[in-house]
C-alpha cells in the first residue's frame, strides 16, 4: 500500500514554498505520494489564535535570512516579495477550483508555478490577470478557472480544507500529515522522511 502524505499549504508562507520544492524528491526517496491540500492560512490563524511570525519585527528580519539559507541549501530561487504578507483568497480558491475541476496533478502544477511566480519572480499572484497567465502557462483553461473562483463549490471546498486542517491540529503552514501525525514546517521534512521510512 502506498504511503500518503497530506500537504496542507498556502502560497503566501515562505516555508510552504520551500517544502513544496522538496516534496517530489522526498516522496521518491520514501516510496510515498504527496496529496496537495490548499487551505487558507489566514483562516487557520483566526481559528487557532495564532499570528504570522512576520508581525514581530525581529522575527520577520530573522525569517528573511533563514529562508535565504534554506533556499541556498535546496538550490532554489528566492527573492523577498514586495507584496508581503499576501492576501491569498483568490490564489487559494484557484487551487481548490483546479483540484475540483481538473484534478490533483493539475493543481500541483499550478501550485508550483504560483510559488515560483511569487517567491522567485515577485509577481502579484492574487491578481486575476496574473492567475490567468500562470494557469495558462501550465495548460489550464484560464477563463474557466477565473469563472470558478466565486463559485459556491469553490468557496466551500477551500473552507472545508481549512476547517479539516484545524480540526486535525494545524496551526500554520506547511502542515503535513502522515498516519495522523502532524509535521509542521519546512524544517520538519527530515523527521517526516524518518517516519515514512520507519526510522522515526
Amino acid at each position: 500500500m502506498t504511503k500518503t502524505v497530506e500537504l496542507f499549504y498556502d502560497i503566501a508562507p515562505s516555508y510552504s514554498y520551500l517544502a513544496a520544492t522538496q516534496s517530489d524528491a522526498l516522496a521518491a526517496r520514501a516510496g510515498a505520494e504527496v496529496r496537495w491540500r490548499p487551505f487558507l492560512l489566514g483562516g487557520v490563524f483566526k481559528a487557532t489564535g495564532n499570528e504570522m511570525p512576520a508581525r514581530t519585527p525581529n522575527k520577520a528580519q530573522w525569517l528573511i535570512g533563514d529562508t535565504m539559507r534554506w533556499a541556498k541549501k535546496y538550490g532554489v530561487p528566492y527573492a523577498v516579495p514586495s507584496r508581503f504578507p499576501m492576501i491569498t483568497i483568490s490564489t487559494q480558491r484557484a487551487l481548490v477550483a483546479t483540484d475540483r475541476l481538473v484534478g490533483q496533478e493539475a493543481q500541483k502544477k499550478l501550485a508550483i508555478a504560483l510559488f515560483h511566480a511569487y517567491w522567485a519572480e515577485d509577481r502579484d499572484v492574487s491578481d486575476q490577470a496574473v492567475l490567468a497567465e500562470v494557469a495558462a502557462s501550465v495548460g489550464l483553461d484560464a477563463s474557466a478557472l477565473l469563472a470558478a473562483l466565486d463559485a459556491v463549490e469553490t468557496k466551500n471546498a477551500l473552507r472545508a480544507n481549512t476547517d479539516e486542517a484545524v480540526s486535525r491540529g494545524a496551526f500554520g503552514a506547511p502542515a503535513m500529515f502522515y498516519e495522523g501525525e502532524l509535521f509542521w514546517g519546512n524544517d520538519r521534512l527530515g523527521l517526516l522522511e524518518d517516519a515514512l521510512t520507519n526510522n522515526g
